[in-house]
């Protein structure tokens, strides 16, 4: 009975090769994790980048049509009446160059330039 009690005594704590398992197995797990994370946090920003051009463009046929309705023309709002006007009412607030037609925006760390163009009554963006 005594040997037994003093094996049991004896098998305390982890072993050496228990313990650099562990700690291969969370460098591969960090390895694959860590990588997925940051194309994660891309994406969403990329996300919020299009859903800014969707505001742009809503704008814009917003501005299109009170134009249109009010009989002051047919082309489409200049970038500051898109600015100051349709893009407000939909609570996106960018940096407005409206001497470059453009507007940029910091999103999740990367800035995005957004490029208004107008051609023969159309309007376009360009990120």
């Amino acid at each position: 009975m005594q040997r037994i009690r003093s094996g049991i005594r004896d098998q305390r704590g982890f072993t050496l090769i228990e313990i650099i398992m562990v700690i291969v197995l969370l460098g591969i797990i960090a390895a694959i994790a860590i990588p997925k994370y940051v194309d994660l946090r891309t994406e969403a920003a990329d996300a919020t980048a299009s859903g800014v051009v969707g505001a742009i463009v809503s704008s814009a046929s917003i501005g299109y049509a009170d134009i249109v309705t009010h009989n002051s023309g047919t082309t489409f709002p200049d970038i500051t009446a898109l600015d100051t006007t349709y893009l407000k009412a939909q609570n996106v607030t960018l940096n407005l160059d409206a001497g470059n037609n453009r507007w940029t925006a910091l999103i999740g760390g990367t800035t995005y330039t957004f490029n208004y163009t107008q051609t023969s009554g159309d309007a376009g963006w360009t990120k």
